[in-house]
């Protein structure tokens, strides 16, 4: 039994970094994994994937039309198949598709439903997606959420079946995400402390109220240094960019994150909304404080006031700078996440593995 792994394109994201964790750990526990890209045959995680798995391109120019080319290659496969999709158009291809052949597919919901900020979807294309939705999802052989907030609301915007959606919190690897970090010399230049956060540019992210957030953790720290890791390519991310102040670095998109997150001080997640902060998870990975907003219930599962970072509500600029500020002066952290339960998963796929 083979699972495929579709993949949008291979530009790199968090649902991305997630999907090649938990495909390496069915691979560990002795499945046969690989991944299908359903456009096009470049981008960032193509270096994740292919020293690992077996990849297939099928270079299709919008997902929405890349049913034909999938139904074409899973038939070609041989034996049993199931395939899994963490985005949320590729994942109505893939149940329209299974529903065709006959092969199960497992859902991971990018993010709870009532959010439409980081979809980028507007008008009449959003009402298609959200009508495609609670047409095809409720034929999905399991629904996977990532917190139990997302799995209630999914359960009653969808219409699904309780016993078919499950929360899988999100696994970390901490072991590649270390090695990926060891040996780099620090990326930062002059200022103390070195705030960070990675993250795209976006409306989402909340990168404007960390900049002004910022500038008010520089009235009491002016020496400090804020950097933001991630894409800039928006007319949106561009405006900031050109109007974030002395003290500021944006560098772009960077396949390896992680020196940065290895040398900061100080860890920051600014977002309105998030489906999981994986990022965040990442970050604490070498025990470094977080300030964070409480965009998503999980947060207050993963960040212990005074013990390992702060939180603050979502949009409020002056909450986040003391955040910060309160982080800035947190040491001796020793980070442990237990939320990830790998035998849980593997009991929870295997009605999925024994239909397939």
């Amino acid at each position: 039994m083979t699972w495929h792994f579709l993949l949008t394109d291979l530009r790199a994201g968090g649902s991305e970094r997630v999907s090649v964790t938990l495909a390496r750990i069915l691979r560990r526990r002795g499945m046969d994994v690989r991944f299908v890209c359903l456009g096009g045959g470049e981008g960032e995680i193509k270096e994740w994937v292919t020293p690992e798995f077996e990849l297939d391109v099928l270079g299709t120019s919008r997902t929405l039309t890349a049913l034909p080319a999938l139904v074409r290659l899973m038939r070609e496969r041989k034996g049993d198949a199931v395939m899994f999709s963490s985005r949320e158009q590729v994942s109505l291809v893939a149940i329209m598709a299974g529903r065709r052949l006959g092969i199960p597919v497992v859902v991971r919901l990018p993010n709870m439903p009532s959010n439409h900020l980081y979809s980028g979807f507007t008008g009449l294309k959003w009402r298609v997606i959200r009508w495609l939705n609670k047409r095809l999802l409720p034929k999905a052989s399991l629904v996977i959420a990532q917190t139990d907030a997302m799995r209630s609301e999914a359960i009653s915007h969808y219409h699904l079946q309780p016993e078919r959606v499950v929360t899988v919190f999100n696994p970390i690897d901490k072991a590649t995400v270390v090695a990926a970090a060891k040996g780099h010399p620090s990326p930062f230049g002059n200022g103390s402390p070195q705030f960070l956060a990675v993250c795209n540019v976006s409306y989402a992210k909340g990168v404007d109220i960390l900049l002004q957030a910022f500038h008010t953790v520089r009235q009491t720290l002016p020496q400090a240094h804020l950097t933001i890791v991630g894409r800039t390519n928006t007319d949106y991310a561009k405006t900031l960019e050109a109007s974030a102040g002395e003290g500021v670095t944006f560098t772009g998109f960077t396949a390896n994150p992680y020196p940065y997150m290895q040398h900061c001080d100080v860890f920051v997640l600014s977002s309105r909304m998030e489906g999981f902060p994986n990022v965040v998870l990442e970050g604490m990975c070498f025990d470094k404080p977080v300030a964070a907003t409480t965009c998503v219930p999980v947060i207050d599962d993963i960040i212990v006031p005074g013990g390992n970072g702060y939180t603050c509500p979502p949009g409020d600029a002056n909450a986040l700078a003391d955040s910060m500020l309160a982080a800035s002066k947190l040491t001796g952290i020793h980070n442990r996440y237990t939320l990830f339960d790998e035998e849980r998963l593997m009991q929870l796929l295997q009605p999925v593995t024994c239909a397939s």
